[in-house]
């Protein structure tokens, strides 16, 4: 979560009604904007935005959009900006108090997040899958400039004082085999229009969410997941395999300061989200998405334990050394408290005066928590994801209640939707010793077998051996997997960003008398696969005599690092592994390169 002047943002939707609300639908709740006294809701199902008054009990102002909203901000003359989801997407100019569209301009490849910066007069626009910044003149609409950034940057803030957008990306771009591999912030300088630091997070932090400051810019906290991934998946006690992660920078030296786990040692806090800051900066407020709660910090607290950590003190039993925070899951003993939101899918929170809010997004519910009574009302309004097989499957996925000691989900290593991390994981499926790259789970049922080994028969096979192997869990019910199996089936490949208008651009067209004449026998069809397994030259280590699964190419402009064991972070760099036989100058090989990116 971040503020932007009295604009507090989340990301999504959910919506409070009553009788005589304006139909609206399914919902799913994913973000709250709080605008002066009332309530603004982006209701992801239904493509649209609300005004809901004060009380949150009736909806005032509807509009609709192209798509979902994915960001909100407030321009210097108290109009709305958003961000509207799509390949090509959108970005709304909206009156504030009428709460209609102004102005609506052609936004890039999927724009993630918005902000405003006073210092650069400017709106600043995230290309999630463009990986770049956009600068946008707020009177015309129009692209001044384009910064690139990490990969798939999904928030940011907007650091007036200092003249920079710290940008928050989700993944790391690294390949997995490298020693640190980790996602990023990017510092943007508003002036020189042009990147001026890396701020760089533990090793095995992927899956960024969110970024929220504190009222008096000193300190941004931002949500992760924390991979133990080069440790074999043999157990989940006390966080081996994933923990669930908070980090702070230091916005005065604009550096990393320290990481810590918002789990206990008996329990996961899964998938943290949307983060927020009280106004008085007493409090930090973080949804636990799988678990199915909120994680309340005593902020001041924290930061005196850091203090005192930083200073070769010892604030808790269980803390080693200040390099050691990271790994300590009882750093926060005490002065954490976990409050269950009773719905499911917590992704969305803020802090209003004395009250937390919480926005469930599959069972379409607003938990209200009085901040000091730990008093909750939770209402609920029209039909709910969960009411359709998808829906419950799309849950189940991101459900880490269904996990031994509530420690990961599914999405833990294939978030966004079922895909990639970006990191290796020794997985016990084909023995230890010979860790595997995060596979896309993106037509995957249609693509059998599965697995870089191809060791699953089916997906329907790779699912249950995933609840039972690396969620630990037992019992679980046969729906719950054939809800997940719905669910996988329903995603559908989004169409790459590296087409122009839809069609291949010139060079990808060269690429592909390369593809069709030198590729295709193996990766052949629409799925460009032939569903075999070959031995193949670049193998390497306990993996040398296995045969490799041909994977399929579908939305791989997505699935970077390549190979079995993720050793190439670029499609270019798998190419000089695994490219032609036949010579080709590096030119022709970047035209083949922008062909299979195009897929």
């Amino acid at each position: 979560m971040k503020k932007i002047g009295f604009v507090i943002f989340i990301a999504s939707a959910i919506i409070l009604g009553v009788a005589n609300m304006p139909s609206v639908g399914q919902f799913a709740p994913d973000g709250l904007f709080v605008v002066g006294g009332d309530l603004l809701v982006a209701n992801r199902a239904s493509r649209e935005l609300l005004r809901l008054s004060a009380d949150g009990k009736r909806v005032e102002k509807q509009v609709k959009l192209a798509s979902a909203v994915t960001d909100l901000a407030q321009g210097a003359e108290g109009e709305l900006w958003l961000t509207c989801e799509g390949v090509n997407g959108w970005l709304y100019k909206v009156d504030a108090e009428k709460l209609s569209v102004e102005e609506k301009y052609p936004s890039g490849a999927n724009p993630s997040a918005v902000v405003f910066s006073k210092a650069s007069g400017s709106l600043w626009v995230a290309q999630r899958f463009g990986n770049e910044l956009w600068e946008v003149n707020p009177a015309t609409g129009e692209t001044v400039s384009r910064v690139a950034v990490g990969r798939e940057p999904v928030d940011m803030l907007a650091l007036d004082d200092k003249g920079v957008v710290l940008v928050a990306n989700n993944m790391p771009e690294t390949a997995s085999t490298d020693e640190c591999v980790a996602a990023q912030l990017d510092v943007v300088d508003v002036k020189l229009k042009s990147r001026v630091a890396r701020i760089v997070l533990p090793n095995g932090s992927t899956d960024v969410k969110a970024v929220a400051a504190d009222a008096a810019g000193e300190y941004a906290y931002v949500t992760h997941l924390l991979a133990r991934y080069q440790l074999p998946t043999t157990q989940l006690d006390r966080g081996w395999m994933s923990t669930n992660a908070l980090s702070i920078i230091d916005l005065k030296a604009m550096k990393w300061l320290t990481t810590v786990l918002l789990d206990t040692p008996q329990k996961g806090a899964a998938n943290p989200w949307g983060v927020s800051v009280s106004e008085d900066g007493k409090q930090l407020v973080v949804a636990a998405a799988g678990s199915h709660e909120v994680a309340v910090i005593d902020r001041e607290a924290m930061h005196q334990r850091l203090e005192m950590a930083m200073n070769g003190e010892q604030p808790t039993p269980s803390m080693k050394s200040w390099d050691n925070i990271p790994n300590d899951a009882g750093f926060l003993y005490g002065i954490r408290e976990f409050i269950p939101t009773d719905g499911k899918g917590v992704r969305a929170v803020a802090v209003m005066g004395e009250k937390i809010v919480a926005a469930n997004y599959y069972t379409a519910e607003l938990s209200v928590i009085d901040r000091k009574t730990r008093i909750k009302q939770n209402n609920s309004f029209g039909s709910a994801l969960v009411a359709t097989e998808v829906g419950r499957g799309d849950m189940y996925f991101h459900d880490a209640s269904l996990c031994y000691q509530s420690w990961q989900s599914c999405a833990t290593c294939h978030p966004n939707g079922g895909r990639v991390d970006g990191l290796n994981w020794d997985l016990l499926n084909d023995g230890m010793g010979n860790p595997k790259n995060t596979k896309s789970l993106i037509l995957s049922h249609e693509t059998a077998p599965c697995m870089a080994t191809g060791i699953r028969a089916d997906a329907e096979t790779a699912v249950r051996a995933g609840v039972k192997y690396i969620l630990f869990a037992a019992n679980v019910d046969e729906e719950v997997c054939n809800a997940m199996d719905a669910y996988l089936k329903a995603q559908k490949p989004i169409p790459s960003p590296y087409l122009e208008d839809g069609k291949l651009s010139e060079s990808a067209e060269r690429g592909k008398v390369i593809f069709d004449a030198e590729c295709s026998y193996c990766h052949s069809g629409k799925h460009y696969t032939d569903y075999k397994q070959y031995s193949v030259a670049w193998t390497t280590g306990a993996a040398k005599s296995q045969k490799m699964d041909v994977p399929h190419l579908n939305e791989c402009w997505r699935t970077a690092p390549y190979l079995y064991d993720g050793r190439s972070a670029t499609m270019q760099e798998m190419l000089k592994v695994h490219g032609p036989r036949a010579s080709h100058t590096p030119e022709e090989l970047d035209d083949l390169a922008e062909y299979v990116l195009s897929l």
